[in-house]
């Protein structure tokens, strides 16, 4: 691990943490700057170092971004030679190899239909794009009054406008604010307190389609949801699918966590064999390394752009747009899952991971496990608990995520299984301790 800065060492944490509060707006305010914030000053594998040098094993992926770990030195080393040669150069006037390259890599691992690539910066400007897309789409076949964006509930498509009005429970909007035109219908795997994996489970979103579809332009859709690590059931994503194609409807589906290897496959759809209209990538697509999302489409409807320029075209883009240092960054991720058997090392790591957590099931307080490859969550009966044993395993040295009464757990891909044991152990045990505690 490389070691800390002559600065960073010079201040202890407690320092540091009192400059932050004078001075940084973090995301997600209010601040969650307190004493136990972790300033991590490096890393490397699937470890982070604070800057008062103690260790912790990093069970989510920094933001479920660092999916290759710390220190990837072929990603590295492709950043460095594009930036020595040429950092970025704007797409809206001009192209570059990288750029070029990863939209052509990007095809070729999507399937025989999805094959024209837009970039961007982040997952939400991702979202974003694919719903102004969509709904471009509509207008320009003749289908206007097609504006609806339908999403599930529970669900998390990014904090820009549109992307957060995606789910209620997600939006930090005020509704006097909010953009119009989207709807969030209960999703499928609950009905109740009952879990329902058939195709029986979508009877909410079938109910709104078959009376909106008409005025609906796009379901969007997350194959494993990030808030919670609730799993699609396939069977539900493969119905989904039929009814929007059954009436005109753009399916939309949110990979910005699960692309690039999270679920053990390089997309997560393809459990269900299905493919979407438009695909989301971001936080895999690059590890980290860069800032760099991905809005991948059909060929149909990228023609339907294509054909009628002068109605619609897509006027649409970033500063950075397809920057070819984050292009080669996504090149050599793409590289390193390919040649370093990762796609089987989240498989074998994931069953494991549930494997070993099993105990965790029968203990008081806990609701439920569930996961796919290494997204796996423990569903705790309320958040003061979970946020106990996010406490707990802080203290053993393990970092994880909370989001609301649920720990998250996504480890970069490249985790080891002695890694992972120490997951599993380190969290039931702090299910336990958090179970033997007042409520």
């Amino acid at each position: 691990m490389t070691a800390p800065t002559a600065e960073s060492a010079a201040q202890s944490q407690a320092d540091l943490l009192s400059v932050d509060a004078d001075f940084l707006w973090h995301p997600w305010s209010p601040s969650r700057v307190s004493a136990e914030t972790t300033v991590v000053v490096a890393g490397d594998g699937c470890e982070v170092q604070d800057v008062d040098g103690r260790r912790f094993l990093d069970a989510k992926s920094s933001g479920l971004n660092a999916t290759l770990g710390y220190g990837c030195r072929p990603v590295i080393d492709a950043i460095s030679a594009q930036l020595r040669q040429l950092m970025t150069y704007d797409m809206g006037e001009g192209s570059n190899v990288p750029a070029i390259r990863l939209a052509e890599r990007i095809a070729g691992l999507t399937g025989p239909h999805l094959t024209r690539t837009f970039f961007c910066n982040s997952g939400s400007e991702a979202l974003e794009t694919g719903i102004r897309i969509a709904r471009f789409y509509q207008a320009v076949l003749g289908f206007p009054e097609r504006t609806v964006v339908v999403s599930l509930d529970n669900a998390y498509h990014g904090s820009t406008m549109a992307a957060a009005a995606c789910s209620a429970t997600s939006s930090p909007v005020a509704d006097d604010v909010a953009p119009s035109g989207f709807v969030t219908v209960r999703r499928p795997g609950r009905a109740g307190a009952e879990s329902i994996e058939g195709p029986e489970g979508i009877e909410d979103l079938r109910e709104f389609l078959s009376a909106n579809g008409t005025r609906t332009a796009a379901v969007l859709v997350e194959p494993v949801q990030g808030r919670g690590g609730y799993v699609m059931p396939d069977a539900c994503l493969r119905e989904i699918r039929e009814m929007c194609d059954q009436q005109g409807i753009l399916l939309i589906l949110d990979e910005v966590m699960t692309g690039f290897g999270r679920t053990g496959r390089m997309f997560a759809y393809e459990h269900a064999g299905v493919q979407p209209d438009i695909l989301a990538t971001s936080k895999g697509l690059s590890a980290g390394y860069m800032s760099l999302a991905a809005v991948t489409t059909t060929t149909r409807v990228f023609d339907v752009f294509d054909r009628n320029k002068d109605k619609a075209g897509f006027v649409h883009g970033h500063t950075h747009s397809g920057h070819a240092a984050a292009c080669a960054a996504g090149l050599a991720v793409i590289d390193f899952i390919e040649t370093q058997g990762v796609l089987s090392n989240v498989r074998a790591r994931g069953e494991q991971l549930l494997d070993a957590l099993e105990p965790v099931r029968s203990m008081p307080g806990v609701r439920d496990l569930r996961g796919r490859g290494l997204l796996v969550a423990v569903e705790l009966d309320r958040a003061r608990r979970a946020a106990r044993v996010k406490d707990h395993m802080r203290g053993s040295g393990i970092l994880v995520r909370r989001t609301g009464r649920s720990i998250v757990l996504a480890p970069p891909l490249i985790i080891t299984a002695s890694q992972t044991d120490r997951i599993a152990q380190a969290l039931v045990a702090a299910a336990s301790a958090a179970a033997s505690e007042a409520p």
